[in-house]
């Protein structure tokens, strides 16, 4: 294979990568809203990679209370 090949091979893999994470990232949820006093939808508002995960913000569409999440343990109240 050719330099030129192999660069858009490597080109390819990232674009795929990056195409494959972002499906996974959903953009709502279905979460209790403590100040709704319901199951509620939430959208993503943030989110960013740290060293202890994914930190992830999401906000009720109703109210916005809003609540984090860090590699899948949340801040809302029990």
């Amino acid at each position: 294979m050719d330099t030129i090949g192999e660069e858009r091979s490597a080109e390819n893999n990232m674009l795929n990568s990056l195409a494959t994470g972002f499906a996974n990232m959903a953009l709502e949820i279905n979460h209790d809203c403590p100040e709704c006093g319901e199951e509620a939808t939430f959208y993503r508002s943030a989110s960013t990679e740290l060293h202890l995960g994914e930190k992830t913000k999401w906000r009720c569409t109703e109210c916005g209370y809003g609540f984090i999440k860090i590699n899948g343990i949340d801040s809302s109240v029990a």
